[in-house]
């Protein structure tokens, strides 16, 4: 609310509830106020916008409460990382190859990752959801890369190339051919791809994910904080920056 209309219903607020001379009634200062509004609509869309932007700003700060309080101690082990092992923080990452909020995430960890290079080990973990069909065959196409030592890089080029290839009509081809353009071996590749036990390590991660709430993706935890959704550079900043201080309150 501008302060200009704050005070235009301090005034007129005030008059009505105080000496007898200047009373107004309710139906009077709503005439008032109603006429005013009707001749700065400006001033009132904007004031919503900054009570809707205060209430999520409330809002995220509650849930960011929440998180600090409740976390979950994710298993990493004989996952994908990147990163040193004995690194202070961990991020797990639950993804889904389709998902076009995990692709556009992939810069923000990136980032995330290259600022905080030694401090931070990333982990990923597959969510593929029961909408997206051909994310199970684009997660074993990035293990069976994986084999080759370049599960990073293919994660990478399948959420860069997603709308190519779950659009396309034989996605597996498309798979083979970014195999080919990455130097793999390309018949390993294909038949690592029809392993079962990859299908099982998928499965796996699904069902693990969803005893810990984990129902959309991408989903994030940070030392067991929970960061839920497509979040910016600086909300991982300020997850960092509270363990932070945790570990200094430690020390």
């Amino acid at each position: 609310m501008k302060p200009a209309f704050r005070v235009f219903l301090a005034i007129f607020l005030a008059a009505s509830l105080s000496a007898p001379a200047f009373a107004m009634d309710k139906a009077e200062v709503e005439a008032i106020v109603k006429e005013y509004i009707k001749n700065h609509p400006e001033e009132l869309a904007q004031s919503l916008q900054k009570f809707s932007e205060t209430q999520r700003e409330r809002q995220d700060d509650e849930a960011f409460k929440r998180a600090l309080a409740d976390r979950v101690n994710v298993p990493v082990a004989g996952f994908p990382s990147l990163g040193p092992d004995n690194a202070q923080f961990t991020l797990v990452e639950f993804s889904d190859f389709q998902c076009p909020y995990c692709a556009r995430s992939v810069g923000t960890v990136k980032e995330f990752m290259r600022k905080n290079q030694g401090k931070v080990r990333l982990v990923f973990r597959n969510m593929p959801l029961p909408n997206h069909a051909k994310a199970p065959d684009a997660a074993k196409a990035a293990m069976a890369a994986g084999e080759q030592g370049r599960f990073w890089d293919f994660r990478e080029k399948l959420m860069a190339t997603q709308g190519e290839w779950s659009s396309a009509a034989d996605h597996k081809q498309k798979f083979a051919k970014y195999a080919k353009e990455m130097a793999l071996d390309v018949g390993r590749f294909e038949r690592d791809m029809g392993k079962p036990e990859y299908q099982k390590k998928i499965d796996d991660d699904v069902a693990y994910a969803h005893t810990i709430g984990v129902n959309g993706t991408p989903s994030y935890f940070m030392n067991g904080i929970r960061i839920t959704g497509a979040r910016d550079l600086p909300f991982f900043e300020k997850v960092l920056a509270a363990l932070l201080r945790e570990n200094g309150k430690k020390e």
